[in-house]
């Protein structure tokens, strides 16, 4: 045993084993520090144990066999110095088993960890998905009549969404998100992660005269099995085939194991009409308020009508013709002006609720009509209804997003359009609006993404190209690029003059008068009372010189918006040209008395540009203290908005510094606006803006107009070359 002992001594053994011991422990902490940190389970350190204990008695063959001298592993050299020291196979076997044991052990923890960080698809659904949510595909219409039986297929998906979406223990999905499924080749289990769902309805619906066959099945999203099948063959009557979508819902509920309220049943149980002519031209307007253009609105409220002709108590027609007068009145639109549609929208909409008060529908139209009125607390209480009786309405949750909008409280209105988007995950309305937050507040990167998202998803979305237009040409003072995608927007719906007039602005900037007539001509000849339209007018002609024409406009404007800040400003520029400083603060005082009445005025991020322009009128007539109340007011306004964008103060601060004769601070906020992208209205603050008459004279002035002059220049030349080429 001496000798032995005396033998390992030489061998190393005892180094060996004392370097591996420490060498382990080392290895076990770091393990157990870097698993957690890397979300790796504890279990899978039960491996670098294994891998660690087995390793021993090898460490210990390795410490009496081999020694390291110069960087080399050599075979430990017996006593007598003459024996071969190379190594033999027997040393290439341990190393090895050496090298097999630490691979052994590597493979486990790499076994264990792959369980955990990629799961097989059909677990991450289950653990991932609600189990009580559903989408319904579009139901195929299987008839040799394509016209009618189309459309009730339509209707019986639509009908069952809307039972369903009144549930509360449920998630449904909208049927604009479930209609891109249309005859579609993936499975259901694609289908069902992509909507976020555990269960899919299909279903087919055959008619053949007054016989109607519907089949329905049921499937597992999670597993892609069928869950239960059913097939109902009736007589084509409304009441048959309300009937069924009835027999459908309970058997949906019953397999989602859904808990129903007593009001909730009655939801189930109702009818909303018995005349199937009425239900078809129901379905027909539904089918064109869909595709959101003049044109397709017009034609659905003449179906709408003609709806509620057939049957004067059919509650969700008067809903659906509310909502489409209401759609008309939107921006760009120029279908209704605003006043119109709310005296349209509302006696409909009243109607439906005297028929039907438990329509979630019906109360989130009657919020948007109240929002629309400016009654903002009628439009909350609206709203919240609806949510109440119609949980699962994404409408409602966009509809009380853009309430929350209008107050200004962004971040809220981000959480309601991100519950809509749960419930329509392909929405692109409800994306669109998304884009606008981000737009709004000054993420113009993310909303530019998010409108090339929307016309991904759908390419006719109008307002999408026309607002990537605005970001280039209002955000990165591409006035060149903006028109591409003016003139994108503008063919999109060709009956909306404001889409048509909207490019107007752009052209004028890289000097085109002319081709900013043509849209001009174009949108006054579809309707001369909408604002873009007067506005592009008057815009073209203050340009053009024609200053009674430009003024006409700009009375037109306010008749429309009393408190629009382009008329104002223009005919406050003729006052003050006139010397009639009364008349233009008598003007201001009407269309803003909180700038004028109080002691403090009050000064917001609606009323900023009105106030400026008012302060040089104040001036003029020695109201001087009140000026400066209502600039440095406009001038914390603006602190906490963003230069660029649709919302942007763009050079207030210029027009503010010049006003206080801050001579060297406007040019310096000059430059910066120059420098980061401003480009709009050049023409106009540079030539006719008389706020910026202080600085008119100063030459770094007119450097910097001469540098956005050259750089005008160059996207006229492309904008020449775009029209050479046809893109224009």
């Amino acid at each position: 045993m001496k000798k032995f002992i005396a033998e390992c001594r030489r061998r190393r053994v005892f180094r060996a084993a004392a370097l591996y011991i420490v060498g382990a422990w080392v290895v076990l902490q770091v393990a157990d520090l870097a698993f957690e940190s890397w979300n790796i389970p504890s279990t899978a350190l039960r491996y670098i144990w294994i891998g660690l204990i087995i390793g021993i008695p090898v460490a210990l063959i390795f410490g009496w066999r081999f020694d390291i001298v110069g960087g080399r592993i050599i075979h430990t050299p017996d006593i007598d110095p003459s024996d071969d020291h190379s190594l033999q196979r027997a040393d290439f076997l341990i190393l090895t088993a050496l090298a097999a044991v630490v691979a052994a052990a590597l493979y486990g923890v790499g076994a264990e960890i792959s369980t955990i960080r990629a799961p097989r698809s059909d677990q991450l659904i289950a653990t991932s998905v609600d189990p009580k949510s559903i989408a319904i595909l579009p139901f195929k219409n299987t008839s040799a009549d394509k016209g009618s039986a189309g459309f009730l297929a339509i209707g019986i998906q639509d009908d069952l969404l809307t039972r369903l979406s009144k549930i509360a223990a449920l998630k449904v999905i909208s049927r604009t998100s479930t209609e891109r499924y249309q005859d579609t080749k993936k499975t259901a289990r694609e289908i069902g992660r992509e909507l976020g769902v555990s269960k899919i309805l299909e279903g087919s619906v055959q008619r053949a005269g007054d016989q109607i066959r519907i089949n329905v099945q049921l499937i597992d999203a999670r597993m892609d099995e069928h869950v239960w099948a059913a097939t109902y063959d009736r007589t084509l009557t409304a009441e048959n085939v309300f009937a069924i979508q009835s027999e459908i819902v309970e058997s949906i509920v019953e397999e989602l194991k859904a808990n129903l309220t007593p009001q909730e049943n009655l939801f189930l149980e109702s009818m909303p009409t018995r005349n199937l002519d009425a239900y078809t031209a129901y379905l027909k307007g539904i089918n064109q308020a869909g595709i959101e253009s003049v044109e397709s609105l017009n034609a659905a409220v003449d179906y709408f009508k003609m709806a509620v002709e057939l049957d004067e108590n059919f509650a969700l027609a008067y809903v659906g013709l509310s909502d489409a007068y209401l759609t008309l009145a939107a921006n760009f639109y120029g279908g209704l002006r605003t006043d119109e549609s709310n005296a349209l929208a509302e006696p409909p909409v009243v109607r439906a609720l005297e028929l039907d008060s438990s329509l979630g529908q019906a109360h989130a139209t009657l919020g948007f009509l109240r929002r629309q009125q400016g009654d903002l607390l009628g439009a909350e209480a609206a709203f919240k209804q609806a949510i109440v009786l119609q949980p699962n309405y994404p409408r409602v949750f966009r509809f009380y997003g853009r309430l929350r909008w209008q107050e200004g409280r962004l971040e809220e209105a981000l959480e309601f359009f991100q519950k809509a988007l749960e419930l329509d995950p392909f929405s692109a309305t409800v994306m669109y609006d998304i884009a606008r937050i981000h737009d709004e507040s000054g993420r113009f990167d993310e909303a530019l993404a998010g409108y090339l998202r929307v016309i991904d998803i759908e390419p006719d979305h109008a307002f999408a190209y026309v607002y990537i237009a605005a970001i280039h040409y209002l955000v990165y003072g591409r006035a060149d690029e903006s028109l591409v995608w003016y003139h994108k927007a503008a063919q999109k719906d060709a009956l909306s003059p404001s889409l048509q007039a909207a490019q107007t602005v752009a052209y004028l900037e890289i000097g085109d008068p002319d081709s900013a007539k043509y849209w001009v001509d174009k949108a006054l000849e579809l309707d001369p009372d909408t604002f873009w339209a007067v506005w592009s007018s008057l815009l073209l002609n203050l340009y053009q010189g024609d200053d009674d024409a430009a003024e006409r406009d700009a009375r037109t404007m306010l008749e429309m918006y009393p408190r629009n800040w382009g008329g104002l400003n223009l005919l406050r520029n003729a006052d003050l040209a006139a010397g009639r400083y009364e008349v233009a603060r008598s003007r201001y005082a009407r269309a803003f008395p909180e700038l004028t009445e109080p002691e403090v005025p009050g000064v917001n991020s609606s009323n900023y540009a009105a106030a400026v322009d008012l302060a040089l009128v104040l001036m003029h007539l020695g109201e001087q203290a009140r000026a400066e109340d209502l600039l440095n007011g406009s001038l914390k306004v603006i602190a906490t908005l963003n230069r660029h964008g649709t919302n942007g103060y763009w050079i207030a601060d210029v027009r503010i510094y010049a006003l206080q004769k801050r001579e060297q601070r406007a040019i310096q906020a000059l430059r910066e606006a120059i420098d980061e992208g401003w480009r709009v209205l050049i023409w106009y603050y540079f030539d006719h803006d008389p706020n910026l008459d202080s600085i008119r004279d100063s030459p770094e002035f007119e450097n910097l107009h001469q540098q956005l002059k050259a750089d005008l220049a160059l996207q006229a030349g492309r904008a020449k070359d775009l029209k050479a080429a046809g893109e224009l």
